[in-house]
């Protein structure tokens, strides 16, 4: 069905990098019907009415570039956030992933995202210089305890999908007891027993100082994953919120994770488009961005596209699983809350006025991006600190991060009114 399109109608924008993801969100999100829009213009969309888990309706907006990375995303991006005029932008799709931090199927929710190849290289050397996008921090919280248990794409590991896993680990050379897994596939109390079998089964035996594959249990593995053309279509996949850096090329690279890792030690997730992602967001003043990424490889000379369409799939239930939580109306609604307008004229001067030199701790505690932080007027910081806040409708969160930064004066005054 084609239709014209009301400007600012939009929940969430959602951008998939390849025609696979989009089709992964399109089936997720499961309305039958959507609405096609821009058919023939430079940005083709679609939009459907999303039902989250809590009952409530997200309007969503779907669309995809022609070509992956920032150069294809970043375009139809700009063109349809500002014709729609979304509450958040937001990505799905997929990612390689740290062999030392996840597992094919994981999903990784970026905080932050930024550009890794940004710099200079002089005689050389790479000089790293990215400009980072942080996360609100309560949705890198809400990614931090997000449980996908209840997702279609998420299940717990049978003896036969644990004793699989064991085996592939060893046919790769790593290490299954020090594997991010590891704990998925063998729950407390399972270790033992299920290598047991293995070994009395023939498929491994101990050999030096650990376990080793024997011939049939080469061949078993081997046999497994020729077999394996589908890929999985359930897994017991972790969701973690992390950096995740953006590049220009796709990386078949083992070596890329410690060369990078000496600028962003905790760096979870590489892919093409994220960064482009939180620089739209930033740069056309969208409230809210979010990009939910499965890891489909290690970026490893070893990748193949066994766990794409598996990745692809589940960031789609991640991530309209935490818009559901975090796009609730009281999220959304723009304005101060009716607290922050009972706290009278006198209170809120004498707080900016005491706060001169703690604004920027404040700031910290209660996740005020770097980038929002320079844009407060030089010398009336506390005043866009609390105007920050109440366009937000937290000025709630106010006393308790006051007490966090040792401000228990200004903590008092304030919960009489808040």
């Amino acid at each position: 069905m084609h239709t014209g399109q009301r400007r600012g109608d939009v929940d969430v924008l959602i951008i998939a990098a390849m025609k696979q993801e989009y089709n992964a969100a399109k089936a997720v999100a499961g309305p039958e019907q959507w609405a096609e829009h821009g058919v023939d213009g430079p940005a083709p969309h679609c939009t459907a009415k999303f039902r989250t888990g809590n009952g409530q309706t997200l309007s969503v907006a779907l669309a995809r570039p022609t070509k992956m990375g920032g150069r294809g995303t970043g375009p139809i991006a700009t063109t349809l956030t500002d014709l729609l005029r979304p509450t958040c932008l937001a990505m799905c799709g997929v990612c390689a992933g740290n062999p030392g931090a996840t597992a094919p199927g994981d999903v990784i929710v970026a905080a932050p995202a930024y550009e890794w190849d940004e710099g200079k290289y002089t005689g050389g050397v790479f000089r790293a210089d990215p400009q980072q996008f942080p996360q609100d921090t309560r949705w890198t919280r809400a990614a931090q305890d997000f449980d996908p248990s209840g997702l279609p794409s998420h299940g717990v590991a049978t003896d036969e999908e644990a004793a699989v896993w064991y085996l592939e680990r060893l046919y790769q050379g790593q290490n299954p007891r020090t594997h991010p897994a590891r704990e998925r596939y063998f729950p407390p109390s399972t270790w033992q027993t299920r290598l047991e079998r293995l070994e009395s089964g023939g498929f491994i035996t101990w050999a030096d100082a650990g376990l080793v594959l024997t011939d049939a249990g080469r061949k078993r593995i081997k046999r497994a994953l020729y077999a394996d053309v589908d890929g999985p279509e359930r897994l017991p996949f972790a969701v973690f919120a992390g950096p995740m850096a953006s590049g220009s090329a796709v990386m078949s690279d083992p070596e890329i994770w410690d060369r990078l890792e000496v600028g962003q030690r905790k760096l979870l997730a590489l892919e093409m488009e994220a960064a482009t992602i939180a620089t739209v967001a930033h740069e056309r003043q969208v409230p809210h961005w979010l990009v939910a990424k499965g890891v489909m490889d290690h970026a490893d000379l070893d990748k193949d596209d066994r766990f794409k369409a598996f990745a692809a799939k589940a960031s789609a239930e991640v991530l309209f699983a935490l818009l559901g939580k975090l796009l609730s109306p009281a999220a959304t609604s723009p304005g101060p809350t009716p607290a922050a307008r009972e706290v009278p004229g006198q209170v809120k001067l004498e707080v900016v006025r005491r706060l001169t030199y703690d604004w920027q701790d404040l700031a910290d505690i209660v996740g005020v991006p770097s980038y929002e932080t320079r844009r407060f007027r030089a010398g009336d910081e506390p005043r866009e600190l609390w105007a920050w806040l109440a366009a937000r409708g937290r000025l709630s969160d106010l006393p308790g991060a006051l007490e966090d930064i040792g401000r228990t004066d200004l903590a008092d005054l304030l919960r009489r009114y808040l």
